[in-house]
């Protein structure tokens, strides 16, 4: 899920529409703010695409078609 909600928003959300199972699976890097996940250099993107759920405060020119997240 990729929203522009802020992170508890979308912890909330995500927990409601069974997106992540339980308060446990609410952690980075299952869910992660866009600022954060940004912050990262284009390889660790790579890796850590693979384990993200939810990515919160997703800023509108920041393309993520390209990254496949979990």
């Amino acid at each position: 899920m990729v929203t522009g909600d802020n992170i508890q928003t979308a912890k909330a959300i995500a927990l409601e529409c069974g997106i992540l199972s339980s308060g446990a699976d609410a952690t980075e890097p299952n869910i992660i703010e866009g600022k954060v996940f940004r912050a990262y250099s284009e390889k660790e993107r790579e890796i850590i695409a693979k384990k993200i759920t939810v990515c919160s405060k997703q800023h509108k020119v920041f393309d993520c078609t390209k990254w496949k997240f979990s």
